[in-house]
């Protein structure tokens, strides 16, 4: 009877720590939806798809070389996140694609939003992978691992950082002063673990989820130039940019391609 108990507790405390494993991995979404909730706005909404053959990403083995790290994947380590491929009906499309507004709003002012920008690290990976911020902007650092990060980031135009977050449902939290793209933020622990920020001077950007699909809401009526970033340099987009004018209470659509570079 006693033995019986001791199994059944046994069984029951090690499903309780693949549920808490498997929630303590959950991905946060990418930042799909941006802008602001001005009255008498344009909306620009579309896809960022894919065309030809996509490289395979390349599984992480380092990460089941920590000790901690290995008991999230048990099985098979994780991807690679540099380039993430999804699907949206037959297309290919691609996330963690930064679309922004790149030309239209010289000399406009903007609030900047009260809301932060997470960015967790939770089974030893950064999620999301891609996130942006408007300058002055709360950028919140979270640590939902039971394990010692450290987050350290190089950037060219504001300070560089490298703080530890030893403590599981540690925050951070930094602002940055100056607009500047892909600001990779790394752990010196876990030297796998990669993220990418970007500072706009302005709130109208997103990053493409899972199925490509992004939205800018809130723009102002004009006419203005759309253009995307993605981390690698292997990719192209096509087009590079597209203009699209909005009216007060209009929806324009825009895509956006990629494809794998040509090599001579």
């Amino acid at each position: 009877m006693c033995r019986c108990l001791f199994v059944f507790l046994a069984v029951t405390l090690l499903n309780v720590s693949i549920v808490r494993s498997a929630e303590a991995i959950k991905k946060l979404p990418p930042q799909s939806v941006g802008g602001t909730d001005a009255p008498s706005s344009g909306t620009i909404t579309g896809v960022i798809r894919f065309s030809g053959n996509k490289p395979q990403a390349q599984p992480i083995e380092e990460a089941r070389g920590n000790a901690y790290c290995k008991q999230h994947y048990p099985d098979e380590p994780p991807l690679r996140e540099d380039f993430v491929f999804g699907k949206n009906g037959n297309s290919d499309t691609l996330e963690n694609v930064l679309v922004y507004v790149s030309k239209g709003l010289e000399g406009r002012k903007f609030d900047v939003p009260s809301s932060p920008v997470i960015l967790d690290q939770s089974g030893c990976m950064y999620t999301p992978h891609v996130v942006a911020v408007m300058v002055g902007q709360t950028l919140e650092i979270r640590n939902s691992d039971a394990t010692l990060h450290n987050v350290m980031a190089m950037p060219r135009e504001n300070p560089p950082f490298n703080i530890g977050m030893p403590v599981q449902g540690g925050k951070l939290e930094r602002t940055f002063a100056h607009r500047e793209f892909k600001i990779n933020f790394k752990c010196f622990m876990h030297p796998w673990m990669s993220a990418y920020v970007h500072v706009l001077s302005h709130p109208f950007f997103a990053v493409s989820g899972a199925d490509g699909a992004f939205t800018i809401k809130g723009l102002p009526p004009g006419e203005y130039e759309i253009s995307v970033l993605q981390e690698t340099s292997m990719f192209e987009p096509m087009p590079a940019t597209a203009t699209v004018k909005v009216g007060a209470g209009e929806s324009k659509s825009v895509d956006f391609t990629f494809r794998t570079k040509a090599t001579n």
